[in-house]
């Protein structure tokens, strides 16, 4: 068992401690594209395992995950891999990620591996799922633009498949996600104090009760809200898109062979806008009902969500925010709903590896009608879901009847390796 005070102690994603006797290579990678990114691989002491467990989040670091120990103590190696937007996903472009990915697989067939478990955690689920459902296809069917309209020229990349595919704690996409939680009640997208009352959730007039009491939505006005939330998000696509064509004319103005004719003020101006990159500020990004409303789709969870101390009022308006600052194109891969081709419900569709699906049912941002969404869309044969009875999206006990399990970590190990080795067998 995991002692209390460690578990207190540990960050939400790494673990705190690990056998020295465990082999950890540095691995520095190089896409096709010439980006970098960094990864450690795990080893046990006294074997050379031919299945590797394969990690990497969009911007969460993942090179000390928690399940590093324990899969290295039952003697499987494991391959936790940063991407190339560390901790800064303003400008990330999910497309690109794919690179990344296919960089570290190649990496790990190269040095031997023979098996290749896919294991999404948080944002990783919906990431590698992308990354499968492309990998999986015939490459002339692969992506070859970005919702952002660059080219992303997938059909030459050599991309291993993996051999299983685990979603744990996985959201629907950072897309999805933003549609759960864009405030659909902001007028304004330069003033974010500028506010229609009646589709606020934090009105007392819309059912809104002081954190923590548990708020209360009408069924009603809560469809008509979701509504509005897509509403927003497809607002804001249009203003990434005209972001993105206003730099396209204006490099294409410099490019001209009649912009030397110019005036040279004229041509100054062209050149500063040809270069300018524009960034989109967007206020209010946690604003779903379910965060307050226990009985909005309802499991072990807790009121509240992650991203916020307390009240996700003070998330909704506080400083930083999910998607505060991004580029116009960074917007349309990663955190738009309306656009984003990396969401989970879509790609998992063509991921036919055998796959499970794990639910941590006091996750504050992770909802159950979700994770049946994922398994009835899910492409594979060899399918299951299960659920991790009252753990938080960490996998932290939840409540004081969380207190009264082994921890949810060494719960979620006791889970999941059995299902691996009646798949790939020995390690």
């Amino acid at each position: 068992m995991t002692h209390p005070e460690e578990r207190a102690r540990r960050l939400p994603f790494a673990f705190t401690r690990l056998d020295p006797s465990v082999r950890r290579d540095a691995v520095y990678l190089e896409a096709t594209d010439t980006a970098q990114s960094f990864g450690i691989l795990y080893r046990p002491a006294d074997r050379d395992p031919k299945t590797v467990v394969y990690l990497m989040h969009p911007r969460a670091e993942f090179t000390r995950h928690y399940v590093v120990p324990p899969f290295t103590a039952r003697g499987y190696a494991v391959f936790g891999q940063n991407s190339r937007y560390i901790n800064n996903d303003t400008d990330m472009v999910h497309e690109r990620l794919l690179l990344d990915i296919a960089a570290g697989l190649r990496y790990l067939k190269e040095a031997g591996f023979e098996r290749i478990v896919l294991l999404g955690n948080s944002g990783g689920g919906s990431l590698l799922g992308f990354y499968q459902s492309q990998a999986s296809r015939a490459p002339a069917k692969r992506l070859a633009m970005t919702p952002g309209g660059e080219p992303i020229d997938l059909t030459q990349e050599v991309m291993p498949e993996g051999d299983l595919y685990i979603a744990v704690a996985a959201h629907l996409g950072e897309g999805r996600f933003m549609l759960n939680v864009i405030d659909p009640s902001v007028l304004d997208e330069n003033d974010p104090t500028a506010v229609d009352h009646e589709w606020d959730m934090y009105n007392p007039a819309n059912g809104y009760r002081p954190f923590p009491q548990p708020s209360h939505y009408d069924r009603q006005w809560l469809a008509e809200y979701r509504k509005r939330q897509v509403a927003r998000s497809h607002r804001l696509d249009k203003i990434a898109r005209e972001h993105i064509a206003e730099h396209a004319y204006f490099r294409n103005q410099l490019r001209d062979p009649g912009h030397a004719a110019l005036p040279e003020a004229a041509r100054g101006m062209v050149a500063r806008r040809a270069r300018l990159w524009k960034y989109m500020v967007i206020y209010r990004t946690l604003a779903n009902p379910a965060y307050l409303d226990p009985t909005i789709d309802p499991s072990n969870r807790p009121v509240g969500s992650i991203f916020s101390p307390a009240d996700p009022i003070i998330g909704n308006y506080g400083p930083g925010g999910l998607a505060r600052t991004m580029t116009p194109r960074g917007w349309l891969s990663t955190w738009s709903g309306t656009s984003s081709q990396a969401e989970l419900p879509d790609t998992i569709r063509h991921v036919t590896v055998p796959t499970l699906i794990v639910f941590a049912d006091g996750d504050c941002d992770i909802f159950p009608a979700e994770q049946e969404e994922l398994l009835e869309k899910s492409g594979a044969e060899d399918k299951l879901l299960r659920t991790l009875p009252w753990a938080d999206h960490y996998l932290y006990p939840v409540g004081e009847e969380g207190k009264k399990l082994a921890d949810p970590r060494e719960r979620l190990i006791e889970m999941i390796i059995p299902w691996i080795e009646e798949r790939l067998g020995s390690r």
